[in-house]
């Protein structure tokens, strides 16, 4: 069987919702905080106890994460290295022996990958569990700083209130509001869903990348969680092949490929190191045949091909049997289905708002843009022959 990256895409899907619904249910309790008692004289001075109590709730919500995770996590790089080892398994099951090659089956791998013991039950590769123990780490450190994050959140939009509204004293020097915004001239809740909608539209951020990037927590473990996933799926995938003496691969191909995983497509790779063209014995006929090698696998990860959104499948190749070809680029093709990401961020985007929307006319406005991005995305999808993924269109579903 192929190395299909589909077949991993919601491998972490547990371990995403996790963090996803945690940060949701923090905005909804963040607005609905700020819009308790709004319009009463003593808001202001109720919120220092409201956020206050919104603290503890994210102390609370942390410590459910950094409970729940652990397992979570351990199950999904398990589950990626099992998945990369059966892949390579079944394609040396599904091919003739190669010459000089070891059979796993006679060592006994194979047995015990096809066992039926439980997952945690089986012996664990020290890559996995290394590579389980860095994910857990940087987690750890991230779980960390979610109640610190979230209060600063809180105290922004308090801030951001007291700019606009004409009726809130402010504690704090007037900066002319969010990128130099005038105060507005509407009710005191009209300023606090202004704050909401401006503060929150990337979820709680602050949790910064080792290049410094700024991430809003559920974006910050989707990239965490779909990264070591994928590397740990791969990582597996090249050890079990090569255990079964397959150093070679070749890649398949799909519509509207990537710019950067197009020049692969029906191409070999290696997993040894081997470059440039070889002289094999068909595993068909015995006799010597050309094989040329496009690239190494490292080398090619490297230049971007099995990225994290990567759909190209990987197959053993061998000499005498397996297909080469080539396929033209399709940057049109390509932008359509980035165009396609992008209105699908959007739409959650605008979930996200609906979250705190707290005026009858914010719910109002973030119903009617739902409806029109879901139908300009049934737009794009027909005509460019694109496939719609609801999944992706959801905020608490894994993509």
């Amino acid at each position: 069987m192929a190395l299909d990256p589909e077949d991993a895409r919601n491998i972490p899907a547990h371990l995403i919702a996790l963090y996803t619904d945690a940060e949701l249910a923090l905005l909804r309790l963040l607005a609905e905080a700020i819009a308790d008692g709004i319009d009463t004289d003593d808001w202001q001075q109720v919120q220092a106890s409201r956020q206050a109590e919104f603290r503890q709730a994210a102390e609370a919500l942390a410590r459910h994460l950094q409970a729940a995770m652990p397992p979570l996590l351990q199950d999904a790089v398990q589950a990626a290295a099992e998945l990369g080892e059966r892949a390579a398994d079944e394609d040396a099951d599904d091919t003739p022996e190669l010459p000089g090659a070891v059979s796993v089956a006679a060592t006994g791998t194979a047995a015990a990958v096809a066992g039926s013991a439980p997952r945690r039950d089986r012996p664990r590769n020290p890559r996995t569990v290394a590579a389980t123990q860095s994910a857990w780490s940087t987690l750890a450190r991230t779980t960390q700083l979610l109640p610190v994050n979230a209060d600063r959140l809180y105290g922004q939009v308090l801030a951001q209130i007291q700019v606009r509204s004409p009726d809130v004293p402010r504690t704090t020097p007037h900066t002319g509001g969010i990128l130099g915004a005038p105060r507005a001239t509407g009710t005191r809740l009209d300023a606090a869903q202004q704050a909401l909608d401006i503060l929150t539209k990337r979820g709680i951020t602050g949790f910064r990348d080792r290049g410094g990037r700024n991430w809003s927590l559920t974006s910050y473990v989707e990239m965490l969680s779909r990264t070591v996933v994928n590397e740990e799926l791969r990582e597996a995938h090249i050890a079990r092949a090569l255990e079964h003496g397959h150093t070679l691969m070749v890649v398949s191909s799909h519509s509207k490929p990537a710019p950067q995983c197009q020049p692969y497509e029906g191409q070999v790779l290696s997993l040894d190191g081997s470059t440039g063209t070889v002289e094999l014995e068909s595993a068909t006929t015995g006799r010597p045949v050309r094989v040329t090698i496009k690239a190494t696998m490292r080398e090619a990860v490297s230049k971007g091909f099995r990225h994290p959104s990567c759909g190209h499948a990987l197959s053993a190749y061998i000499p005498g049997a397996s297909r080469t070809f080539t396929t033209t680029p399709d940057p049109d093709g390509y932008a359509a289905t980035q165009q396609q990401r992008a209105m699908e961020r959007a739409i959650r985007d605008t979930r996200t708002r609906q979250a705190v929307a707290i005026t009858p006319q914010a719910k109002r406005d973030t119903a009617a843009r739902l409806r029109a991005q879901q139908a300009a995305i049934r737009k794009h999808v027909d005509e460019h022959g694109l496939t719609r993924r609801p999944r992706r269109e959801q905020i608490n579903r894994a993509r």
